[in-house]
């Protein structure tokens, strides 16, 4: 059983020449430009705008913008030091680094005292299920008395924050009272290296779809963005859901060419008994009979990973059975909205070509002789090539397929239309471009015992239309069109 980590209650002074003998030790450093000994360093950050006396600012060099644009400005502010790649005339001491972004996340970790060192850590990683795995690890480790503090798309700006931010947070996490992290590792941040410095107790995959092929050109390029969430020495533990085809080959690269870790294989042939709908699933893991108050055979698979992390870290089965049994709503997650029509009503984050199959699977195995009726759309300015797949995918599934709108951003809704429907064969499409009418529609032609399925934003609250954001939720969305439904017919 793994040591339960023990927070260590002295405060420590960190210096710039703390942050320098760390970034040596991991080949980052090139240079210490100007006396760099007795600089105290409060905090870091990448944005001079947030800068305050005493930080250490990281000039980044950007896509948009250059760091080193800013240094004279976050000087002005109060940086006490800088980060930089390039060489220049700067007014206050600075480490010249080979990898900015690199060297920014191991300088937040050495700055803000090394939070992941202190608590364990679960990075969550995969195209769907991030979330709910990440709500069920943490409600098990709650229960468990761990206090557990989460970084995902439920609570944070960005699903994984940047490392400056992220580093910060750890911190006052656990100054507030935090004994265990859980956190959303996303693609991007693994590749933009905003999770470098953290040490992770245990990895976690979950699954690999078409998704984010607008940054990674390939599934390959995607995969092995993923992959070095695993490759890395700072994750002690690799927990996998091998039903996965990725999944499977990330666990083979583990136990081949990723050495030094502690490998777990995570599949749904562990359990017995396994009866699931879109509603619930019940199944049978380790003797013990868990009913998981979540429906989808995709949510089984991320019971079990958040299930086997918490056996791994020395949770009691009598504890990681009552948590999932007792789960709260996971917004936007399979969640149902309840109604007096008889229709079986779900708003899920489904936004993928594998999580639209996964949830219309389910529902298709659920509905018994009703229809399955589902809402969807695509993202503007993202990922165009999985909108026909999209398309594809709900024409064959479901039996009333109504395309609409879902954050088109910048791009025509009509033609994000056009590309979801032109993959669209055995089941036509019902194209009506407003989200909400699309989805009073939906409501208005549902019968008794049909199941409506609202897909793609979840638990978001605002459409992106142009760059305007206006306030909108499905669920609310969805429980006003039965309201007014029941209106109509009592």
């Amino acid at each position: 059983m793994p040591a339960r980590m023990k927070r260590p209650t002295k405060r420590m002074r960190v210096s710039l020449q703390d942050v320098a003998v760390e970034l040596a030790s991991r080949g980052l450093l090139a240079a210490e430009v100007g006396d760099v000994a007795d600089v105290a360093i409060t905090d870091v950050h990448h944005d001079s705008r947030q800068v305050t006396s005493g930080s250490l600012f990281c000039c980044i060099s950007g896509s948009a913008s250059d760091g080193h644009q800013f240094a004279s400005d976050a000087a002005g502010r109060g940086a006490t030091a800088l980060l930089v790649t390039q060489n220049g005339q700067f007014t206050v001491p600075s480490l010249r680094v080979l990898d900015d972004r690199q060297a920014m996340a191991f300088a937040a970790h050495v700055v803000h005292r090394c939070p992941s060192n202190e608590v364990p850590v679960f990075g969550i990683t995969g195209t769907n299920g991030k979330t709910t795995t990440a709500a069920m690890l943490a409600e098990i480790l709650r229960r468990d008395g761990l206090s557990p503090r989460v970084f995902g798309t439920l609570n944070s700006e960005r699903t994984t924050p940047e490392s400056t931010d992220l580093q910060r947070e750890m911190r006052r996490a656990i100054v507030d009272g935090a004994q265990s992290v859980v956190m959303e590792v996303t693609s991007h941040a693994l590749q933009l290296q905003r999770v470098a410095a953290v040490q992770f107790a245990a990895g976690i995959f979950t699954n690999l779809g078409h998704d984010h092929l607008d940054f990674h050109g390939t599934m390959e390029n995607y995969f092995l963005a993923k992959a070095e969430l695993f490759r890395t020495a700072t994750t002690r533990t690799a927990i996998v859901n091998t039903d996965d085809p990725w999944g499977a080959r990330l666990a083979d690269l583990i136990a081949g060419d990723y050495v030094g870790k502690s490998l777990v294989r995570v599949s749904a042939n562990e359990v017995q008994n396994l009866e699931s709908t879109l509603g619930s699933s019940s199944f049978t893991w380790r003797g013990r009979k868990i009913v998981l108050p979540l429906g989808g055979l995709f949510n089984v698979n991320n019971a079990l990973l958040a299930a086997t992390a918490a056996e791994m870290h020395g949770v009691s089965l009598d504890v990681i059975v009552e948590a999932l049994e007792s789960l709260p709503v996971v917004p936007g997650r399979v969640q149902k909205v309840v109604n007096k029509s008889g229709v079986h009503a779900f708003v899920d984050f489904a936004h993928t070509p594998d999580s639209l199959r996964a949830v219309l699977l389910s529902a298709r195995a659920s509905v018994g002789g009703g229809r399955v009726i589902v809402v969807f759309g695509c993202g503007g300015d993202r990922d165009r090539e999985k909108r026909p797949e999209m398309g594809k995918i709900a024409s064959e599934l479901a039996d009333v397929a109504i395309v609409t709108s879902d954050n088109s951003r910048s791009e025509d809704p009509l033609a994000i239309i056009a590309d979801i429907c032109s993959g669209m064969g055995k089941t036509s499409a019902v194209e009506i471009v407003d989200r909400r009418d699309a989805i009073a529609h939906a409501v208005s032609i549902a019968q008794s015992g049909d199941i409506v399925v609202v897909a793609g934003k979840g638990h978001e609250t605002v459409q992106l239309v142009g760059s305007a954001r206006l306030p909108f939720s499905d669920v609310e969305e969805l429980e006003l069109a039965f309201t007014h439904k029941e209106a109509v017919t009592s």
